[in-house]
């Protein structure tokens, strides 16, 4: 006989017009199951020299991406709105499905609370320049194209530049719970008022049915002799697989976010802050030691007359670079601003980015880089849109 002791656990079976999926003895209300996603294909013209695959220039390539959500709802007598939501996404130059959204919800008087694999509430809700035209420039959807043509950069701009609050702490797409506040002083239109926020993630290389509490990372020495990597970020985890970021525990994160508009002139800011435990290095290398994450974003975006301006600021100091004396390297930073105007289908639009870091994960250093992006939409049909 097998025993299980489950505390603070939310189940949900599913039932509707795709079937039904429940234990026995229990009376699954009814779901109404709701499909959306979203579909893009990409023409990009590189002009990049000396790539380092080949050693020859690029000119054209073709990116797209296809992503599939299934969000099965039902409402309670007591009023709670319950369900689920399901993120399926084919965009992996492998070719292979994978999914980036798997959580259970609950809508109430209370607020809302999310558990499962999920963005981080600072990632939905962080303000940052204007992303409402041409691919969202520098802080939308590029990191999923341009990052890759742009393959001798791709290390160091897709965490810089991804526009997400998270990209650079990466507890993106971990198994968490997000807990979302009731609307305060809210306006008359819906999603105004002041919002917050809280998350808790273990660990943020921890999926679905992983349940993976390591406290150390085995970091990879790098190529030259004595050397060896000053950031666990972008190592091999403990657990074999790469990371996609740094690898912390016990990830802690709260945000405020304010909706409204006051004469005319809609107002949107949030800021956030992230801490989470660094994991030690067990392996040969000589830093064994690394800096916790510790990182803030502030954003600010107003509107008027069919104009959006707006900009933000994250700095994630330090945060998992080896804590050894004797070496000075550069915060983690991003600045975003930018411009946008919509005048009936059309919509036109400029944004900026400066990132710095420490450079080569490798040696201590300091880099940085600046993004401009310039770019159209226009609305062919409902849901449907070409942009530059």
């Amino acid at each position: 006989m097998k025993g299980f002791l489950l505390a603070g656990c939310a189940a949900i079976a599913l039932a509707g017009t795709c079937g039904t999926a429940a234990a026995d003895g229990t009376a699954p209300g009814k779901f109404d199951v709701k499909l959306g996603g979203d579909a893009y294909f990409t023409l990009g013209y590189v002009d990049q020299q000396g790539d380092s695959a080949a050693g020859t220039s690029r000119n054209v390539d073709f990116t797209n991406r296809f992503r599939l959500q299934v969000t099965p709802t039902a409402k309670a007598d007591n009023g709670i709105e319950y369900g689920a939501n399901l993120r399926v996404r084919a965009y992996e130059n492998s070719g292979l499905i994978d999914t980036d959204q798997a959580y259970v919800f609950a809508d109430g008087n209370f607020g809302r609370i999310e558990g499962g694999v999920n963005q981080g509430p600072n990632n939905q809700y962080g303000v940052t320049a204007p992303s409402n035209f041409g691919t969202g420039g520098v802080v939308g959807d590029w990191t999923e194209g341009v990052a890759g043509w742009l393959t001798n950069q791709n290390t160091f701009l897709e965490p810089v530049f991804g526009g997400g609050y998270d990209n650079i702490t990466n507890s993106n797409f971990a198994t968490k719970v997000n807990y979302f506040t009731p609307r305060f002083f809210p306006q008359e239109d819906d999603g105004t008022g002041l919002l917050g926020m809280v998350a808790f993630t273990p660990s943020n290389l921890s999926v679905n049915t992983d349940v993976n509490r390591r406290n150390y990372v085995s970091v990879t020495p790098a190529a030259a002799p004595g050397i060896a990597n000053q950031s666990e970020c972008g190592a091999t985890a403990g657990n074999g697989k790469p990371l996609q970021g740094c690898a912390y525990d016990n990830i802690v994160e709260v945000g405020l976010r304010y909706d409204g508009s006051f004469a005319g002139v809609s107002v949107a800011a949030s800021f956030g802050y992230e801490h989470g435990d660094s994991e030690t290095n067990h392996g040969t290398v000589p830093w064994t030691h690394y800096n916790d994450l510790s990182a803030f974003q502030a954003g600010l975006n107003l509107g008027y007359a069919g104009f959006l301006v707006g900009a933000s600021y994250l700095n994630a100091g330090k945060s998992g670079y080896a804590s050894s004396p004797g070496f000075y390297l550069n915060d983690q930073s991003t600045i975003t601003a930018g411009i946008s105007y919509q005048t009936g289908p059309v919509t036109v639009g400029f944004n900026y980015a400066h990132g710095e870091d420490a450079g080569d994960v490798t040696v201590p250093g300091s880099r940085s880089a600046d993004l401009y992006s310039l770019g159209a939409t226009y609305i062919l049909a409902p849901g449907l849109t070409t942009s530059i």
